[in-house]
């Protein structure tokens, strides 16, 4: 047997091993989840973000820092990573198959039986913390004198300090999260388009 096809059939057995520990891995993942994804789901890690959920990430998390701080913190990891997720001591997580993002941002919905987003565009997407409102006049130095002209509200990261508004940007990232959540809504009522980790319907 060649080294691909042994590989190929480890990849099968950590697969479905991570089945077998998917009903247990969703316990107390609570009706606000907040999320720890690995290095390389950075994109993914923005645009949750973006929808307004707690995420923690770092391309430079190692496997053990991953696990410890979902472990402690309570946090769902999020990996696409067969070789982490099969270890014992991970607990919480989401394994994403696919490398389409809107895909992976659809499972995390299923799994997390979240029927909608918690706050979109109030988290600062360099450093997930929530965002403060700031007087318009405070920002007049610090954004495009077009933007201070056409924009009337904005908000801060306490943490690094960049200045947010709503633009065409928000705009896009916002419709199209509404598509992701549709689309979801929609294969709740078509179970034969659900993955194996389809919610199950609470009381």
């Amino acid at each position: 047997m060649g080294n691909s096809e042994t590989r190929r059939k480890a990849a099968v057995v950590r697969r479905e091993r991570i089945r077998a520990k998917t009903a247990a891995a969703m316990r107390g993942a609570g009706e606000r989840p907040r999320f720890v994804a690995d290095v390389m789901l950075g994109k993914l890690a923005k645009w949750l973000r973006i929808a307004g959920f707690d995420v923690l990430y770092s391309n430079r998390y190692s496997d053990d820092a991953l696990i410890a701080l979902s472990n402690k913190e309570g946090r769902i990891l999020l990996s696409l990573d067969s070789r982490l997720l099969v270890r014992k001591s991970v607990k919480n997580f989401i394994f994403l198959e696919s490398g389409n993002l809107e895909d992976q941002i659809k499972r995390i919905l299923e799994s997390t039986h979240s029927g909608m987003f918690p706050s979109p565009l109030s988290r600062c997407l360099s450093c997930n913390e929530i965002l403060a409102d700031v007087p318009r006049e405070s920002v007049r130095d610090r954004v495009p004198a077009y933007v201070f002209r056409t924009q009337s509200h904005f908000k801060r990261c306490p943490q690094c300090g960049k200045i947010f508004w709503s633009g065409t940007h928000s705009r896009k990232a916002l419709k199209t999260l509404d598509k992701i959540l549709a689309d979801v809504r929609s294969r709740e009522h078509d179970p034969a388009g659900a993955s194996f980790l389809q919610p199950t319907r609470r009381a």
